[in-house]
């Protein structure tokens, strides 16, 4: 919710300059404020029509060091500048002081800057910014600060974007005739947590974290995620617990980075994958054992009940089916969005043309869908059988035997959950949440109306629903710093 606040134009003007005078400049030479970068690109627009008037301008997220908006500069520009009374236009592109971008071409114009209006510029609004509201810089999107400037309501609204002291995204913006302050909006999070659901009752625990994980074996429930998420950020105090107690009680367990994957094995021994590792093993007095250690981004995991282990880094499957003690390595022949690998050690893959491949001694070779229409949305593979839903169904047959089964579901599934021998399945928009029969004879049951929550990750134990969520964000009114 946009609110509007007036400030003296005194104050402005003192803070203002006291902050000139202990703010020192960090700034690259290549870097400028949004006025030396509107008076580069005007300067090219006149060239191109003399009756050029600017109409935006905004900055652009780089990484090419310097400042990052530290001082109010930045490298990279954009602006669109129009000729009143026509629908000509030109977008000017900037890059250490240098036009880098000229593409006039024609569209409705928007409202007009006239450019003697501009009295602040980029280093005043971000001075106000840190000192009324604490602004800091971005982190995760739109990293250090960054900058715009519109015609809002016939005025120029100068906005300066960041974060703010709980590292959530923040805007404000300031009319840049006086400095009065038209809005102070940062996005809040809602809803997030682990929901439990049993005889039809819904408990919510680790309300407002981000839970990208549950995971349940025959007496012990874990749980992993972040306790303060941000809209581009689940990595900023990550957790992993686990409970004795069906979620009664939780303690923490030792990693050394935040947990992506983890499941228990047949003997109720906790798995877990970080960003580059594998550990088994794990307890509430031990981060247990590292069993594989790659060197690039561990992109996708997979196990079987058996517990046959499959990962995906850098192009490179690695796999094994005796516990992590030794490692076998597969090259994929595409780019894979998902892998898989049976109980009898078979490796399976989903690539980006939507084709099925599974890996034979003569290399990898494509499964024919029973249905030529049907396109494969996401696969899984539980004890030897196969499954991969598609817009008209479900589809399921043995790995080694050539017999098709349709499973029917009121609702598209759109990606699949595999937790042992369990299965379930999320449709379009993440709306519900349906429980997959893996039996010869099984059937979908939908087991949770989603509404309003954002479903990451779910698992069942015993008669309890365990549905690890993420929050949602809106923007929000900010208070000033006190």
């Amino acid at each position: 919710m946009i609110f509007f606040k007036k400030i003296s134009v005194l104050l402005i003007i003192f803070l203002v300059f006291v902050n000139l005078m202990s703010h020192e400049g960090i700034a690259s030479e290549g870097e400028t404020t949004l006025k030396e970068a509107i008076d580069i690109g005007l300067q090219r627009a006149k060239e191109w029509n003399v009756n050029a008037t600017l109409t935006s301008v905004n900055s652009v997220d780089e990484t090419m060091g310097g400042s990052r908006g530290e001082t109010g500069k930045r490298f990279k520009w954009f602006m669109i500048f129009i000729v009143p009374g026509t629908d000509d236009y030109v977008l000017i592109g900037i890059s250490e002081k240098k036009i880098t971008v000229f593409s006039p071409s024609k569209q409705t114009p928007g409202p007009i800057i006239p450019y003697d209006e501009i009295k602040l510029d980029s280093p005043d609004v971000l001075r106000l910014a840190k000192d009324i509201y604490g602004l800091q810089q971005g982190k995760d999107w739109a990293t250090g600060y960054n900058f715009t400037l519109d015609s809002i309501d016939g005025k120029p609204i100068l906005t300066v974007f960041g974060n703010d002291q709980d590292n959530r995204f923040t805007s404000i913006s300031f009319n840049a005739q006086n400095g009065e302050v038209v809005s102070a909006i940062h996005k809040l999070p809602f809803g997030g947590g682990l929901l439990s659901i049993r005889n039809g009752t819904n408990n919510l625990t680790k309300k407002g974290m981000a839970l990208t994980g549950v995971v349940a074996g025959s007496k012990k429930l874990a749980v992993w995620g972040d306790k303060k998420p941000t809209q581009f950020s689940t990595t900023k105090q990550p957790f992993f617990e686990w409970s004795h107690n069906n979620g009664g009680s939780w303690t923490e367990l030792q990693v050394n980075n935040y947990i992506t994957h983890a499941w228990f094995d047949m003997n109720d021994r906790l798995y877990a994958a970080t960003e580059k590792e594998i550990w088994a093993g794990i307890t509430s007095k031990s981060k247990g054992t590292k069993i594989l250690s790659v060197d690039h981004m561990i992109e996708i995991v997979d196990y079987s009940i058996d517990n046959h282990i499959a990962v995906l880094s850098n192009g490179v499957i690695h796999y094994t089916t005796n516990q992590g003690e030794s490692w076998e390595k597969a090259k994929v022949p595409k780019t894979f969005y998902a892998i898989q690998i049976s109980d009898n050690g078979d490796l399976l893959g989903l690539t980006e043309e939507w084709e099925v491949l599974q890996k034979t001694k003569d290399g990898w070779n494509k499964i024919t869908m029973p249905n030529s229409h049907d396109v494969p949305v996401d696969i899984k593979v539980i004890h030897n059988r196969l499954f991969i839903t598609t817009e008209s169904g479900i589809w399921t047959r043995n790995l080694h035997e050539d017999n098709w089964r349709k499973i029917q579901v009121d609702e598209m599934v759109v990606k699949f959950i595999k937790k042992g021998d369990k299965l379930f399945g999320i449709t379009n928009r993440g709306e519900a949440l349906y429980s997959i029969g893996t039996k010869e004879d099984g059937k979908p049951e939908k087991v949770f109306d989603a509404e309003d929550t954002v479903v990451w990750d779910v698992d069942i134990m015993g008669d309890t629903l365990w549905v690890a969520t993420i929050p949602n964000y809106s923007w929000e009114e900010m208070p000033t710093q006190q």
